[in-house]
């Protein structure tokens, strides 16, 4: 992504060298998506839709970057997501967060990952302009984060390969308990190719999860694969039992890459969820890439005659700025 600088302004203090610096990225996206949201579709606007109807797609988000250095090496800054899609009335904050980075690791603050999702890896690694390729198939971990208040508070340390990190999210209402959460990498080199491991933990009112991830690349193919578990407590009934798994794999020649990932979630006496989603990506250069995807989900519930289909797919023009 190339970065245009916004405005800089430069610190000079008696006690040694202080800067500041705001920079503005953003990106865009043009194209069709449309697909089929099975026999009991699904609401939009008051209206049920079964097949979504092949329609146009526009997103344009835009990213400030804030950043400086204290006098004694401290480094602090934030960055602000603005988002606007097509379909929605008005433009829309995204993710926004604080932090301050030294010696003794990183602390952040506001809409970030908790450890568990910051520590294990996604299988969303290549996507398309509407995520059709993910939306289905990639059984994730980021959904444990965001239950209370949003504001996640997270300390990160990294030395000699390992990463640690400690996460906490707080209730408005004083009454629900905080969600914590513990996360770890670990790095090892495999000759010429990094094996990225890592593993997690988060609990809170009524719920806790952990899940476990590696990631490596290997002659051009990038591969990924998680499992975790979800088990939500109930009171004067047994935990329910959540486990998810996701594979995923990227092929990058040139300026093309080709990408496909499978997930599925096995929750006990209740149903099972399994999804696959193909991507194609070709880099046209300077920030432009034309991308295709296609993503198909089935949901067998227990007990229920009969699964629903779920399909998207998605064609257009991703752009970085």
């Amino acid at each position: 992504m190339k970065n245009v600088l916004f405005a800089t302004t430069a610190l000079i203090a008696t006690a040694g060298f202080a800067s500041a610096e705001v920079s503005l990225s953003g990106s865009a996206e043009m194209g069709i998506f449309g697909g089929d949201q099975g026999i009991a579709g699904y609401t939009a606007n008051g209206d049920t839709i079964q097949n979504r109807a092949d329609q146009f797609h526009t997103d344009i988000d835009v990213t400030f970057t804030l950043s400086g250095e204290s006098d004694n090496g401290i480094t602090f800054g934030a960055t602000i997501d603005l988002d606007e899609e097509g379909g929605f009335a008005a433009t829309n904050g995204g993710p926004e967060a604080v932090f301050i980075s030294g010696d003794f690791g990183t602390l952040t603050m506001g809409d970030t990952d908790g450890a568990l999702d910051k520590a294990v890896q996604e299988t969303d690694i290549i996507g398309d302009i509407a995520d059709a390729s993910t939306t289905h198939s990639v059984k994730g971990f980021g959904g444990f984060d965001g239950r209370l208040d949003g504001q996640v508070a997270r300390y990160d340390y990294s030395v000699a390969g390992f990463g640690l990190s400690v996460s906490a999210e707080t209730a408005d209402n004083g009454v629900a308990r905080s969600t914590w959460g513990f996360g770890s990498t670990y790095t090892v080199a495999l000759g010429g190719s990094d094996l990225k491991l890592g593993a997690g933990y988060q609990g809170g009112e009524d719920f806790e999860a952990w899940g476990l991830s590696a990631d490596t690349t290997l002659g051009g193919v990038r591969l990924v694969a998680n499992y975790g578990e979800e088990i939500t407590n109930t009171i004067g009934a047994l935990d329910v039992v959540a486990a998810r798994y996701n594979v995923a794999a990227v092929y990058t020649m040139d300026a093309l890459s080709l990408g496909a990932n499978y997930g599925e979630v096995h929750t006990d006496g209740v149903s099972t969820d399994k999804g696959f989603g193909l991507a194609a990506n070709y880099d046209l250069g300077g920030g432009l890439v034309l991308q295709a995807g296609y993503g198909e989900q089935v949901v067998d519930l227990v007990g229920v005659s009969g699964d629903d289909v779920v399909n998207s797919y998605s064609l257009g023009l991703a752009m970085s700025f």
